[in-house]
């Protein structure tokens, strides 16, 4: 079955946090089950600028595309032993988050988001004035040589995800009910993630607290990738 869209990006910052297991556990929906770590729960936020959505397999061309930031928070699931992503929200400058929500039924929210570069250094700000109201902004430069993932390690488990879950129903909203029974399935095509350490500091972070989650305390597990392009497959839906 051919994608629905192609998508491009580059620059992205991981930022991974543990959590207790149980408390990200009641804000997903109940036929998933929390996947964990060295047994915590993780939730991470990914600073994107997308560069280009094409329809079904195309990318656009290079002088169609503009740098749209993005802003992606997501914990880890399982369904019936198939590992995921479940996305808590995706904040964007662009796209109308109404649209978001009825095309792919992700908790989209509109933001005032900035992406500036000076040398290899990326600073990215983003501020939500929608409800919940949330902010981020950080700093981040590159370092070091670029690397693959290997298999069983906490990159294998934060970062290469190929399927991402999303809850039926009209209410889509981060631990809305009337969800349980059933959930829509969504399977991405792309080459494994380059990734490079990075030099990064998170400055304002309040997505957690927009999520019903509390706020990290430590600091996150970071990561750096230079850019992607996925294709995004048909969803479909799947008893619990």
């Amino acid at each position: 079955m051919p994608p629905i869209l192609t998508v491009t990006g580059r620059d992205v910052l991981f930022a991974h946090w543990p959590l207790d297991p149980a408390t990200v556990e009641s804000r997903v929906p109940g036929v998933l089950d929390v996947e964990t770590f060295d047994g915590s729960a993780w939730v991470s936020v990914l600073a994107i600028e997308v560069r280009g959505v094409g329809p079904g397999p195309m990318r656009l061309p290079r002088r169609l595309e503009r740098g749209i930031p993005q802003l992606v928070a997501r914990t880890y699931v399982t369904l019936d032993g198939q590992p995921g992503v479940y996305f808590l929200s995706l904040d964007t400058s662009r796209l109308p988050a109404t649209v978001g929500r009825r095309a792919f039924g992700i908790p989209f929210h509109r933001a005032r988001m900035r992406l500036t570069r000076r040398g290899d250094e990326v600073t990215f700000r983003s501020h939500r004035d929608g409800t919940p109201p949330a902010v981020f902004h950080a700093r981040y430069r590159p370092t070091g040589e670029a690397f693959r993932v290997e298999s069983g390690s906490f990159e294998s488990f934060a970062v290469e995800q190929f399927r991402y879950f999303l809850p039926t129903g009209e209410d889509r909203r981060v631990g809305a009910s009337g969800t349980e029974g059933r959930v829509r399935i969504g399977e991405l095509d792309r080459e494994p993630w380059s990734l490079r350490p990075v030099d990064a500091t998170v400055h304002g972070n309040t997505l957690f607290e927009a999520a019903g989650l509390p706020s990290p305390t430590a600091d996150p597990v970071v990561h750096y990738s230079p850019g992607f392009e996925m294709r995004i497959d048909p969803l479909h839906s799947r008893s619990g």
